[in-house]
C-alpha cells in the first residue's frame, strides 16, 4: 500500500474508530451511573460523540472536503442518541441464562432458549445506535432537502414507529417470547394496552411480564422509526445516507448480541466481586463507537468534485426564502418535543418561542440581501447557532445530571437536589440561549463567508472532553469501593487515548494538512 493510502486508512478508519470506541467506553458506562440512565445518559453520550465526529471531519475553511462535517452534527447526535435512550433492556439479560423472568422478586421464571437473548439484543442495538445515525445523515444529504422532503422524511420515521406499535399489539405471537404457551399470562397486561390504558405497575401476578411487554414494545417501536427513516433515504436514492444508517444499525446490533449483557462473566469469574453490569455498559459503548468508526470510513472520506458541487448548491438560490423559514420551523418543532421532555411543559414553550423569534428575525434581516451562495451549502450563521445550541443542551444537561449523581453518592436525598439543580439550570439555560440568539443576529457573517467559521474548534472539543471526563469522575465512587476506583482509572486511560487522537488531528490540520489529503 502506498504512503498516501496508509495515511488515508489511518485518518479515515483506524484513528476515527479508535476515538469513537474510546469515547464510547466511557460515555456509555456513565449512562448507567447515578444521576444518569435512560435518555439523560444517552444525551451525555451523544454530545460527546458528536463533538468528536465534527472535529475530526471538519476543515478550517468555508468549503468542506468531507460530506458529514456540518456543525449540526453535535446537536443531531445529542438528540438522536438521546431519544434512543427512552426505553429499557433489563428483561432480556436473563434470556442468556435460559430464564424468562415472570416474578423476579419471588425468583419465578420459565425456561427459554438463549437464542431469544441474541435476537432481542440485536433488535435493541440496531436502533439504539441507528437513530443517531439517521439524524447524523440529515446533516450531509447528497442534495438540498426541500420542505416537502423534510415533511416526508419525518413522516416516514413517525409512521414507521406507529405502524410497528400497531403490529406489535395486533400480532403479539410474532413479537413476544413464548407467547403461544403463555398467552393467558401476557393477555392480562395486553388487554390494558389494547383498551388504551396504562399497564398496572403492581397488584397482578407475573409483574415481570408487564416489564417485558414494555421493553419489547419500545424496542419494536424504535426499530420502526429507524426503518422508516432508512426507507426515506432508500426512496431518495441517497446511497451514502443509506450506508451510514444501515452500517451503524447492523454493526451495533451484532455487537450488542455478541456482548450478551456480560451474562457470561459470572461463570468465567465465579468468585469475582466486580461491577459486571458497568462492564457491559462500557462494552456496549465501544460497540457503538466501532459502528460509527466503520461508517465514518465508508461514507465520510473526502468528496469528489461532483459531490462537492452538489453539496454547495443552495436551497432555492442564495437569498433566504419562505421555504428556508419553513424548514427551520419544522426542525425547531422537532427540537421543541425534545425540550418538552427535558425541560417540562412550563419552560419548553419559552425556549421554543425564542427559537421561532430567531428564525423570523433572521429571515427578515437577510431576505433582501444580495444573492450569495454559501460555499459549504450551509449558512455559517445557522451553523453557529446549531453548534452552540448543541453544546448548550448537551453539556448543560450533562452537568446537571452529573451534579445530581454526585449529590446522590456523597450527600443523599437525590430528589431534593434534583429539584434544586433544575431550579438553577432552566433559567441559566434561558439566559445563555437569549445571549446566543442575540450574538448570532448582531454579529452575522456574510452567507458567502469563506473563512473558518469556528476558529476555536480545538478549544470547543477540549471543553467537551474535559467536562465529560470530569463528570465521569464525579459519578464514579465512592473512593472506598475498589471496583469504582478501577473504573475511575479506566476512564483516565480512555481520556488519554482520545486526547492523543484529538491532538494528532489538530496538529495535522494546522501544521501539515497535506498528510490528510487524498
Amino acid at each position: 500500500m502506498s504512503k498516501n493510502g496508509q495515511s488515508d486508512l489511518t485518518h479515515d478508519l483506524i484513528l476515527p474508530t479508535l476515538l469513537f470506541a474510546a469515547l464510547g467506553g466511557m460515555v456509555w458506562a456513565i449512562r448507567g451511573c447515578s444521576g444518569f440512565g435512560a435518555m439523560n445518559g444517552c444525551i451525555f453520550a451523544g454530545v460527546t460523540w458528536g463533538a468528536g465526529w465534527w472535529f475530526i471531519a471538519r476543515d478550517p475553511s468555508g468549503m468542506q472536503s468531507r460530506r458529514y462535517a456540518s456543525a449540526w452534527i453535535i446537536l443531531a447526535l445529542t438528540i438522536g442518541i438521546g431519544i434512543s435512550g427512552a426505553r429499557g433492556w433489563m428483561q432480556w439479560p436473563s434470556f442468556f441464562n435460559g430464564h424468562l423472568q415472570t416474578d423476579a422478586g419471588k425468583n419465578e421464571w420459565v425456561p427459554i432458549s438463549r437464542a431469544y437473548g441474541f435476537l432481542w439484543l440485536f433488535i435493541a442495538g440496531a436502533p439504539w445506535a441507528g437513530i443517531g445515525a439517521c439524524t447524523l445523515a440529515w446533516c450531509g444529504s447528497r442534495s438540498p432537502t426541500r420542505i416537502w422532503h423534510w415533511i416526508l422524511r419525518i413522516a416516514c420515521g413517525v409512521g414507521g414507529g406507529y405502524l410497528a406499535t400497531i403490529l406489535f399489539l395486533r400480532f403479539p405471537e410474532v413479537f413476544l417470547p413464548l407467547y403461544k404457551s403463555m398467552h393467558a399470562q401476557y393477555d392480562v397486561f395486553l388487554d390494558f394496552l389494547r383498551a388504551g390504558e396504562s399497564m398496572p405497575k403492581s397488584g397482578l401476578a407475573n409483574p415481570n411480564l408487564a416489564r417485558l411487554i414494555g421493553d419489547c414494545r419500545s424496542a419494536i417501536m424504535h426499530l420502526g422509526v429507524f426503518l422508516g427513516f432508512l426507507l426515506f433515504e432508500l426512496g431518495r436514492r441517497d446511497w451514502k445516507n443509506v450506508t451510514l444508517i444501515s452500517t451503524v444499525g447492523l454493526v451495533n446490533g451484532l455487537g450488542w448480541s455478541l456482548c450478551q449483557n456480560w451474562q457470561w462473566a459470572s461463570r468465567v469469574w465465579p468468585g469475582a466481586n466486580f461491577n459486571f453490569w458497568r462492564c457491559w455498559e462500557s462494552s456496549g459503548g465501544i460497540s457503538i463507537g466501532i459502528a460509527y468508526g466503520l461508517a465514518y470510513y465508508l461514507v465520510n472520506r473526502r468528496m469528489s468534485e461532483e459531490e462537492k458541487a452538489l453539496q454547495s448548491k443552495p436551497l432555492g438560490g442564495g437569498r433566504l426564502n419562505l421555504e428556508w423559514l419553513g424548514i427551520y420551523l419544522i426542525l425547531l418543532a422537532a427540537l421543541g418535543l425534545f425540550a418538552l421532555v427535558q425541560y417540562g411543559l412550563t419552560w419548553a414553550p419559552i425556549y421554543l418561542a425564542i427559537g421561532i423569534g430567531f428564525g423570523i428575525a433572521y429571515y427578515v434581516l437577510n431576505r433582501k440581501t444580495p444573492e450569495e451562495t454559501p460555499l459549504s451549502g450551509n449558512d455559517p450563521n445557522i451553523e453557529r447557532l446549531a453548534l452552540y445550541l448543541g453544546l448548550l443542551v448537551g453539556l448543560g444537561l450533562s452537568i446537571r445530571n452529573g451534579l445530581k449523581g454526585w449529590f446522590n453518592i456523597y450527600v443523599g436525598n437525590e430528589d431534593y437536589w434534583s429539584g434544586v439543580l433544575w431550579m438553577y439550570l432552566r433559567p441559566i439555560t434561558l439566559v445563555f440561549l437569549v445571549a446566543l440568539v442575540a450574538w448570532v443576529l448582531l454579529r452575522r457573517f456574510p452567507r458567502s463567508f469563506q473563512g473558518d467559521v469556528f476558529p476555536h474548534a480545538y478549544g470547543i472539543v477540549w471543553l467537551v472532553l474535559i467536562t465529560q471526563n470530569l463528570i465521569a469522575q464525579l459519578v464514579t465512587g465512592p473512593p472506598t469501593a475498589w471496583n469504582e476506583i478501577a473504573f475511575s482509572i479506566y476512564y483516565i486511560w480512555l481520556f488519554l487515548i482520545s486526547a492523543v487522537i484529538i491532538y494528532h488531528f489538530h496538529f495535522v490540520k494546522t501544521r501539515c494538512p497535506h498528510a490528510m489529503s487524498s
